[in-house]
């Protein structure tokens, strides 16, 4: 097995977090899609303009908690004001 670089390492860490971005935001929609149908194109648009994994991970913790999609938007809101 040859011995990967640098910069073969930090490529695969960077394609590594991509995915793993793609995949929290394709959760999070599912869920609100099954809960809220049909999700409004804005809060479509504001998922997916979030790049931070941890924001992801928390909006994914929280989304599955709101009760309604007005609770899910103002948590939404919450994190991308404060990130």
């Amino acid at each position: 097995m040859p011995i990967l670089s640098h910069i073969e390492r930090r490529a695969m860490e960077e394609g590594r977090q991509q995915g793993l971005q793609i995949a929290r935001r394709e959760m999070i929609l599912e869920d609100l899609n099954e809960r809220f149908n049909p999700l409004p194109p804005e809060v479509i648009d504001r998922i997916n303009q979030i790049s931070d994994s941890e924001t992801l991970k928390q909006l994914l913790k929280r989304g599955k908690s709101s009760g309604s999609l007005a609770e899910f938007e103002e948590v939404l809101a919450s994190i991308m004001t404060n990130n």
